[in-house]
């Protein structure tokens, strides 16, 4: 797989999938939670309650785990996203704005919470921008072969280029 590929197949995905798994552990507690999120580049924006069992894991431990996949029918057509990384809430107010701005951009429904100055109010207080930053990503897709993933680093938000292929037990049978 190509950069251009691997970038072209990430980011249809990253487009396409409302929700993503969020996998966080806090006390050797492990937790998985669906939230909605928005890329910019391969950031990934969600808003959560800082009251939340995950928000709550991520102040203990902002190493994190997320993963988007496609709905589909059958595991040959499986492929997804498996992403390690760190996630924590957006603290300045020029993340705050970039972040507001991309989820708005994917999902207008939220423009309409917006815009309810009370219901606005309400919801500010229960839902703060996050950020997940991804140190790799790996991309999976069943359809090229069962088992097969190509793997890039992330550094500083930059693709460490070219993706590598990476075989799991099952494909090198």
């Amino acid at each position: 797989m190509t950069s251009e590929e691997f970038e072209v197949a990430t980011g249809a995905l990253l487009r396409e999938v409302a929700p993503m798994t969020l996998a966080t552990c806090a006390d050797n507690v492990p937790w998985a939670s669906d939230v909605y999120f928005a890329s910019s580049g391969f950031n990934l924006i969600f808003y959560s309650s800082l009251d939340s069992r995950h928000c709550r894991n991520l102040v203990a431990n902002p190493l994190c785990a997320a993963s988007v996949h496609a709905p589909v029918a059958t595991w040959r057509d499986i492929r997804g996203l498996q992403m390690e990384g760190v996630a924590g809430p957006a603290h300045t107010i020029g993340e705050k704005a970039s972040a507001l701005a991309t989820y708005v951009e994917k999902f207008p429904f939220a423009r309409d919470l917006m815009a309810n100055p009370v219901g606005m109010v309400r919801s500010a207080f229960r839902a703060h921008a996050h950020i997940f930053r991804p140190a790799r990503i790996r991309y999976l897709d069943n359809r090229r072969g069962i088992g097969v993933r190509f793997s890039v680093g992330i550094v500083d938000g930059k693709p460490a280029w070219p993706p590598r292929r990476e075989m799991t037990d099952a494909a090198e049978r």
